[in-house]
Formats: structure tokens, C-alpha cells, sequence
């Protein structure tokens, strides 16, 4: 299964998380789309090409739901999304790896067994919510 972290989502995690899945989860690679499509490539672009190769996106982008291209999209190529939503005031690195790491095993669970396409929203506090 592939993996896909949104290039606002640093390609460094993308590595660390394919170092610590080595050990637990083998069939899965993760990627940032920063270093498999370009910097700055469009989500129109990018979210065909997950979907056709049966992936799932992490992003931050909230707004990809709420536009009507890309939603059209990401139903069209059945991709599987996680939105990581966070307090302004808790948008760092850090969290951000805090918040993938606490939920990794339940959103490779749900990447694996969920019907695409599918969206879920996962914060800080609470847990993992269906869109």
C-alpha cells in the first residue's frame, strides 16, 4: 500500500515513517508528494495519479473537500484522505508528527480495510472522525 503525505507535510516524515514501518507494517511506503511529483505540483494533478495507483493521501488541505473539482476528483479515482486538523497555534512540525504517529496503526487499518474512496478527519483531541 502506498502513502502519499502532502508536500505541506515534510518529506523527512515520509522517510522516518517508512524507516519505522520496516519492522511492522512492510507492505506499506510512504511518499511526499514533494519529492514523487515536484514542488508545488497541482492537486488536480496529484490526486488522479494517487487514486489510479490505489493510494492514500494525508494533507492538511481541508479546502480539497470543500472545492469541487478536486472533491469531484478524489471520488472519480476513489482515493482514500486523511486531514490532519490542527489549532493554528499547533500547526508545527512536532504536532504534526505527534498527531500521524498517536494514529498510524488505525489510519494503515483503515487504509487497508476501509471502501474507497473515503475521507476521515483526525485531530489532536477526539478521535478520528468519518467524513
Amino acid at each position: 500500500m502506498d502513502i502519499y503525505l502532502d508536500e505541506n507535510l515534510s518529506e523527512y516524515v515520509a522517510d522516518a515513517l517508512n524507516s519505522l514501518n520496516k519492522g511492522y507494517f512492510r507492505d506499506v511506503q510512504v511518499y511526499s508528494t514533494k519529492t514523487k511529483f515536484g514542488k508545488g505540483a497541482p492537486d488536480e494533478n496529484i490526486i488522479p495519479s494517487i487514486g489510479e495507483a490505489g493510494g492514500i493521501l494525508i494533507t492538511k488541505d481541508i479546502n480539497i473537500q470543500k472545492t469541487r473539482l478536486q472533491y469531484s476528483l478524489c471520488q472519480q479515482f476513489n482515493l482514500g484522505i486523511f486531514f490532519l486538523k490542527l489549532p493554528k497555534n499547533q500547526n508545527k512540525h512536532w504536532e504534526i508528527v505527534r498527531l500521524l504517529i498517536n494514529n498510524w496503526e488505525e489510519i494503515i487499518n483503515k487504509s487497508s480495510n476501509e471502501k474507497k474512496p473515503f475521507g476521515y478527519s483526525i485531530s489532536p483531541r477526539g478521535k478520528m472522525e468519518k467524513l
